[in-house]
């Protein structure tokens, strides 16, 4: 059968796509720390800077710091800028608005990123671990948090730690949504009991992260003949789902993505070795 010429793509269109080639690396790294900015600086910058301020603004600090170690008199303690005439009043200024300069928000992120640090050598040590262990038991004892939980630590753990305390954590092929589509997941674990005596057969869960935020997905249970172990880590299938197919791991790159020139270069290696 001929080969079908391919139409080749105008001047314009190679230039696009030559230019979103070169953007998208750079716009999904982007990407990717304006969500992790964005959440440590609502979630804990933002409650630490307001604790700060708070704690400043209380009639204890302005008893024992303002006023006894900056030595602030009281007309500068209060949300009122004082309009006499005094010489010495002249630089009245809001008190929380002198809470702020001490406090900016910077401030509260730089502790963020410090407590992050800190909870992670803390609780990496033996100590840090035991203590880890009360603190989750004592969690487990809330109703409803104690359902919610375990599952989320569990799959935490599955994509941060190191050393994965999941039984199983093989990157596997599978035919998903229907035959003939193929979906890259994990083997989280083995399959249902009941559904092993129904199928007459070995069945596994199999975790599928969705693009382009693998935390989330779908869990399926298919029989293990149909799945397809990959020679692949975690880390290369969560960069290949990330950036939406775009990333491929090196050693799965199809041969017929190789350049011609490679092939011909190849094509005449070897015939030079026939000779």
């Amino acid at each position: 059968m001929a080969k079908k010429n391919k139409k080749k793509r105008g001047r314009i269109s190679r230039a696009f796509l030559s230019g979103l080639g070169t953007l998208l690396p750079t716009i999904l790294t982007i990407l990717i720390l304006v969500i992790a900015y964005n959440f440590i600086n609502e979630k804990i910058a933002t409650p630490l800077t307001t604790m700060m301020r708070t704690g400043l603004s209380s009639e204890l600090m302005k008893e024992k710091f303002w006023q006894g170690m900056v030595g602030l008199p009281a007309w500068q303690l209060d949300e009122v800028v004082d309009d006499t005439n005094f010489p010495e009043r002249t630089d009245d200024t809001l008190f929380s608005e002198r809470v702020a300069t001490l406090t900016p928000a910077w401030l509260g992120f730089v502790m963020a990123i410090f407590l992050v640090l800190a909870v992670g050598i803390i609780f990496r040590g033996v100590l840090g671990r035991q203590l880890l262990k009360i603190i989750e038991a004592m969690i487990q004892q809330i109703p409803l948090i104690k359902v919610i939980y375990p599952y989320a630590k569990q799959v935490t753990q599955f994509f941060f730690e190191e050393k994965n305390k999941i039984e199983y954590e093989t990157a596997v092929a599978v035919e998903y949504p229907r035959k003939g589509l193929w979906s890259l997941g994990f083997v989280t674990s083995s399959g249902f009991r009941d559904i092993v005596k129904v199928a007459g057969q070995d069945v596994v869960a199999i975790f599928i992260p969705s693009s382009p935020t693998p935390i989330t997905g779908y869990t399926i249970l298919v029989p293990r003949v149909d799945i397809i172990p990959l020679d692949l880590s975690v880390e290369e299938v969560l960069r290949f789902t990330i950036s939406g197919g775009v990333i491929l791991p090196p050693n799965q790159v199809p041969l017929d993505s190789v350049p011609d020139s490679e092939k011909t270069s190849g094509a005449d290696s070897a015939a030079d070795m026939e000779e």
